[in-house]
């Protein structure tokens, strides 16, 4: 039996491309990023659902300073998650725009708010 996903059989090695925050917040970059994973053979692209404050508190506390030599140092975790995510409302464009060029467009959802999305 072959499993399908959307309209592929899964009789091959199904490649998924990661969206997630390689946008920089710029919607044409996130557009350029779903061409591009197409114009590579991906067979899917992915992002991530979520927003800073579902999945972390605002808060400067040592334990929520990010500070393990990443370009995101001197950051708090709700900081990061607040400019890394990709806003929702971009969600259902880029997944029309993904499918016109033969991709599946799916999310990973990190909290019961993303699910309901």
């Amino acid at each position: 039996m072959i499993t399908s996903i959307g309209n592929f059989k899964l009789d091959k090695t199904f490649i998924i491309a990661e969206l997630s925050a390689n946008h920089n917040h710029d919607f044409n970059i996130a557009v350029k990023t779903i061409e591009q994973a197409a114009k590579a053979g991906a067979d899917a692209i992915k992002t991530q659902t979520y927003t800073a404050d579902t999945i972390t508190i605002d808060c400067d506390n040592e334990y929520f300073q990010i500070k393990q030599g990443t370009i995101w140092d001197g950051k708090t975790l709700y900081q990061l998650y607040k400019e890394a995510y990709t806003p929702w409302e971009w969600q259902p464009k880029l997944k029309e725009i993904a499918e016109k060029l033969g991709l599946v467009f799916f999310s990973s959802p990190f909290d019961f708010t993303a699910v309901d999305f």
